[in-house]
């Protein structure tokens, strides 16, 4: 019961008393015989001259008793100050109300919520009339819910996650202070705003669909994540935790849950993945990449039945360069060869670096796709001198191995190995290529042998 509740129930209290005196005790006991309230009497000098008859007593004194005290003899405090202003107060103002500390007969201390009147009898004599209630355990339960819910908000607020409630249409209606830090909005800019203005249309699907989840079957989900845009034009990824919030009589009212910044370990999970699929020196995709592709490449080539062609690139004589410039110069040159595969190839075609001085391609499946063009292209592109750090190198030059699928190979495994084959039949000649399996040159124009 609220405060302001207690205050107008004993206010209607005391407008009964006003209407009987509390002399005739069998209309007294008839209309309180019901009530658990303290009622009283007593005379301008603080002494009981009537008690509610049914009065037990929560200060654990009978009737008989309470008649012979004074108000003064009730209170925790004895000073004689506080009594003579209680009664100066009714004097004054012909009433008087509030809280104020009694003992009871076995020594407890209580808090009494009391509503006086000064009244003038027929024969003019005057005389308080009061109601009080004990309302220690009212105050003590409030007093504890408040301060569990002050340990409740400091906890919540020196947490780094973020806590959360929702509406049932996803708009905030509390968080605690890691949620605008998180977003980067104030906290009134954040109250009822909607996840939908804080987020792509991708990322506001997901979310609905996890509340809808959540909401269908009252499960929580314990973690999921998406990305937030912040109010700056950032973006961060998020993972929580939702529940379902439902009121007193079971009906849901919303979603609460925990939100955690993972931006740093995103983009660690990225860098590891990219690193896992790339080179580190020349960002093209590593063997691991290159055979994942390489293979899935061949069940769409199997399955569409057409023709898929791979390249294997040596380059020669670079073994020098890391012996006479040292490796500096040489990781340098692997970073041009890569930049000048980049610009001579499609996009759509595979490019890897296997290792040291060797790459691959994966060269497009469309039907316009020439191979022996392309190497040619890479032939001319790649024995261009070199230029770096105030050197000339034009001595490193490429050698080709070409096969086919699936005339020389139906795995990655065979294809690989047929084009490094005839990269090291080409070897012997230098800045060359060799398609693997063919017996008649292609491209006359370029040096260029066949091997079976």
């Amino acid at each position: 019961m609220g405060e302001k509740q207690r205050r107008e129930e004993l206010e209607q209290r005391l407008h009964e008393l006003e209407r009987i005196s509390c002399e005739n005790l069998e209309t007294f006991h008839e209309i309180f015989q019901s009530v658990n309230e303290f009622i009283f009497e007593h005379d301008e000098q603080g002494y009981f001259t009537s008690i509610c008859p049914r009065f037990i007593g929560f200060l654990g004194y009978s009737r008989e008793e309470m008649l012979r005290f004074n108000v003064r003899d009730l209170l925790l405090e004895k000073d004689p100050a506080q009594f003579q202003g209680y009664l100066d107060r009714l004097r004054k103002h012909s009433r008087d109300e509030g809280l104020i500390q009694l003992v009871t007969k076995a020594g407890r201390k209580r808090i009494v919520e009391h509503k006086n009147l000064l009244v003038v009898n027929a024969d003019g004599t005057r005389t308080v009339r009061g109601i009080a209630r004990d309302v220690t355990d009212v105050l003590e339960t409030e007093q504890a819910l408040v301060e569990s819910e002050i340990r409740f908000r400091t906890i919540l607020d020196s947490i780094e996650d973020g806590y959360f409630e929702v509406n049932l249409e996803g708009s905030f209606t509390f968080f605690n202070d890691a949620v605008p830090t998180h977003i980067g909005y104030s906290s009134e800019e954040l109250l009822g705003l909607n996840y939908r203005q804080y987020m792509d249309e991708a990322n506001s699907r997901r979310v609905f669909e996890t509340f809808h989840k959540v909401f269908t079957t009252g499960t929580p989900t314990r973690s999921f994540d998406w990305e937030l845009v912040k109010k700056d034009g950032t973006r961060i990824y998020v993972e929580a935790s939702v529940s379902l919030q439902r009121n007193r009589n079971g009906e849901p009212i919303g979603f609460c849950g925990i939100i955690r910044d993972i931006s740093e370990r995103k983009r660690s999970e990225q860098e590891l993945a990219y690193l896992a699929y790339h080179d580190a020196l020349t960002g093209l995709h590593n063997r691991k990449a290159f055979l994942e592709k390489l293979d899935e490449v061949i069940k769409e080539a199997r399955r569409h039945e057409n023709e898929r062609s791979i390249l294997f690139i040596d380059l020669d004589h670079f073994k020098k360069v890391n012996d006479v410039y040292g490796h500096e110069i040489g990781d340098i040159l692997l970073k041009e060869v890569a930049e000048r595969l980049k610009g001579v190839l499609r996009e759509t075609d595979y490019i890897s670096r296997l290792g040291g001085d060797e790459f691959t391609v994966i060269l497009d499946g469309s039907v316009n796709s020439k191979p022996e063009r392309l190497a040619e292209r890479i032939l001319k592109c790649l024995a261009t001198p070199y230029e770096m750090k105030g050197l000339r190198i034009d001595f490193v030059t490429p050698s080709i191995g070409m096969s086919t699928y699936p005339d020389d190979g139906h795995d990655a495994e065979t294809l690989l190995k047929n084009a490094d084959n005839a990269m090291y039949k080409a070897k012997e000649t230098r800045n060359t290529f060799y398609r693997y399996g063919c017996a008649k040159p292609k491209v006359p124009a370029l040096k260029v042998r066949r091997i079976r």
